[in-house]
């Protein structure tokens, strides 16, 4: 034990050394550095191969005074170490702790080392991002006037057989920021071309040649039976104009003319030639990718208009810019104001609308998980899992269309809840409400059948209703059936796995699974009792000093929501008729005894954190990557708009489109 402790302080001894030398390195080149406090209060633990955490602090400031903030691994480091410091995880219990001005320090140094550049915002480099599936579907739709998708389903039993596209599609994995729609993600998967070019082809053969769908398609009522070479082109510039979302150029037209001129000599009919020539258009770099004007410059600079309803349009729609977007784009008058609050209002009354709840929400929240093909039978998905989703898809497009606070994602006194679910919830808890009084499109209107629309259909699927939540259980998502599901284990909840997933996903507080934790049955063998309570085995579970730093915040969310069964249903005992305990001390020492009070209490408490982390969250959606340290100054701007607005969703929609993350780009880091 001695030799121990005389290798620690030795080892401590060469560190401190070391740290003087770079102390006086990063003082010189990158201001007053934290260096001293960390060399005096985390070398103990923090240097060599045994560090705690796999934080070696004195190779990373090592790497630190070179200033490499391109290596990612080495800021996201720092990030944990800021944040630890911040949240007064570090020091440990037991350990002094950090001063307010110490705290500072690290603070204002992280801040000019990772968040400006010369002392200067930025926003970082911008991401060649390429089209989603769920976004090149939509696109191919929308541009064709075709359906890919099967219809909605009407029915109670509800198929899970997939269209010809969603079958012959590769899955696509999340990326960091957690959506599909990561550019760096999408960047390391394959690109599916021959795939593409069977959903091409399938989607051209499907195309109607009426008068709707020429005007659409060419810009024309109807096709002479022979066209001249000025036809051809206005043809072609029109299509192309659309299709590569106002980036056509001239050499794109004429290697699309020419196309159609080949197949024409070759005896191909008019029809079939224009088809070819579409299709030598649907497969050019420009269409799957959202190409964008490089000027190699390491500031920030404004994008072109046809860039920026690009970036619009699949942010709101998840879909190819319109004609109206394109024509506000050539006219150079997209970025008034006047027209520009017309497009968004117009956007969000559009049905692709549904993107934001169907593809950010549920992949925020993983309620998607719900309908996923691991979960469907042989009969396919279960009406409950249908439910359950549903109420989920329902609430967060309400948010959206009547401009709903953000909070009330945590508790609302209303909610959407389907006939199926009802009986689980309890009756008593609900009343119907009325509508809330917004101006904007009920997108999903369709979806409900009413009077004629059901005579002769038998086990009709009714959707979810707007309801006015009356008691103390429900309200929010939090406390909803379908997250209690997805947080739950098959067969018993896990108060762990509920309070990790609202720290990381109401929160934005992500955690790292530690190594070594025992399984959870050992712990149980490990109490004396025989019937322990969850709190008794939670407790000896967790019971390593190393756990207690994060399991004190992680144990009493998990715990306030013990009163949810599995399936989300109210309990107040368990099988062995054990009585449930919701009650539990935040960190600070604010008590609840409910799930009710729970609720209560995180927006009393983290308020700030919450509606931040639904900022950071759609900008990340709406930029395509996860956010980095120098997006602090954008997302500090947006919470302060955001609560003068009163935490409404719009004006997160609205504050992220007017911000230099998405209105510019930068090609370089430094």
């Amino acid at each position: 034990m001695l030799t121990m402790q005389i290798h620690r302080h030795a080892r401590r001894l060469v560190a401190g050394l070391t740290i003087l030398i770079l102390a006086q390195c990063l003082s010189e080149t990158h201001g007053e550095a934290p260096v001293e406090l960390i060399s005096q209060r985390c070398l103990d633990c923090h240097t060599g191969d045994e560090a705690e955490a796999g934080i070696d602090l004195e190779s990373l400031l090592e790497q630190t005074t070179a200033l490499d903030v391109n290596n990612h691994q080495l800021v996201e480091k720092w990030v944990k170490i800021e944040a630890a410091i911040l949240d007064q995880r570090m020091p440990p219990e037991g350990e002094d702790p950090l001063s307010e001005n110490e705290r500072k320090l690290v603070q204002d140094w992280f801040h000019r080392q990772f968040v400006l550049k010369n002392g200067q915002p930025h926003i970082g480099p911008t991401p060649l991002r390429r089209l989603t599936h769920y976004e090149f579907i939509n696109t191919v739709e929308d541009l064709l006037g075709v359906q890919l998708r099967a219809d909605y389903n009407i029915l109670t039993s509800v198929n899970v057989e997939k269209s010809f596209v969603e079958k012959i599609l590769p899955l696509e994995v999340p990326g960091e920021s957690g959506f599909v729609n990561d550019a760096h993600a999408l960047a390391s998967q394959p690109f599916a071309i021959q795939q593409y070019i069977r959903c091409i082809d399938f989607a051209l053969s499907r195309v109607k040649e009426d008068g709707d769908s020429l005007q659409r398609l060419f810009g024309l009522d109807r096709l002479p039976d022979q066209l001249s070479d000025q036809q051809l082109r206005q043809i072609a510039k029109h299509f192309l104009h659309r299709a590569l979302r106002g980036q056509a150029t001239d050499e794109h037209v004429k290697q699309a003319m020419a196309v159609y001129t080949q197949a024409i000599a070759a005896g191909t009919e008019q029809q079939s030639a224009l088809k070819a020539m579409m299709r030598t258009g649907l497969l050019l770099p420009e269409f799957y990718y959202r190409l964008e004007s490089n000027e190699a410059k390491s500031t920030p600079y404004e994008i072109g208009d046809h860039e920026f309803a690009t970036r619009l349009a699949y942010f709101l729609t998840s879909s190819t810019p319109d004609d109206q977007l394109l024509d506000a784009a050539d006219a150079g008058t997209l970025r008034s104001p006047a027209v520009l609050e017309q497009q968004i209002v117009r956007l969000l009354n559009h049905p692709r609308r549904i993107a934001l709840s169907e593809r950010f929400a549920a992949q925020w929240i993983e309620f998607d998980e719900l309908i996923n093909d691991s979960q469907s039978g042989s009969n396919g998905i279960s009406t409950t899992s249908r439910a359950q989703y549903d109420e989920m898809l329902y609430f967060f497009d309400e948010l959206f269309r009547s401009n709903r606070s953000v909070l009330d994602i945590v508790d609302s006194d209303w909610t959407y809840i389907s006939r199926y679910n009802m009986g689980q919830y309890g009756k008593d808890q609900f009343k119907s409400r009325q509508p809330f009084d917004q101006g904007m499109a009920d997108v999903l209107a369709h979806r409900r059948l009413t009077g004629a629309q059901r005579r002769g259909i038998e086990s009709i699927y009714d959707p979810p209703t707007l309801q006015t939540v009356t008691g103390d259980r429900y309200g929010g998502v939090i406390t909803s059936a379908a997250v209690m599901r997805l947080t739950s284990a098959p067969a018993r909840t896990s108060p762990v796995r509920r309070g990790v997933w609202l720290l990381d996903k109401i929160l934005g507080n992500k955690l790292e699974a530690p190594e070594n934790v025992p399984p959870i049955d050992q712990a149980i063998g490990s109490l004396p009792k025989a019937n322990p309570s969850k709190l008794e085995i939670l407790k000896a579970h967790t019971e390593m000093e190393s756990c207690m730093v994060c399991h004190k915040t992680i144990d009493p969310l998990g715990i306030g929501l013990e009163n949810f069964d599995p399936t989300g249903r109210w309990r107040t005992e368990y099988r062995d008729q054990q009585p449930v305990v919701s009650t539990g001390v935040l960190p600070g020492g604010n008590e609840f005894s409910s799930p009710r009070e729970l609720k209560l209490q995180l927006l009393e408490i983290y308020q700030e954190q919450i509606v931040r982390n639904f900022i950071r969250r759609l900008l990340s959606y709406a930029i395509g990557r996860s956010l980095k340290p120098y997006d602090r100054v954008t997302v500090d701007h947006l919470y302060e708009r955001v609560v003068e607005a009163d935490f409404k969703s719009g004006a997160v929609i609205r504050e992220i489109i007017a911000s230099p993350q998405f209105q510019s780009r930068q090609d370089k880091e430094r």
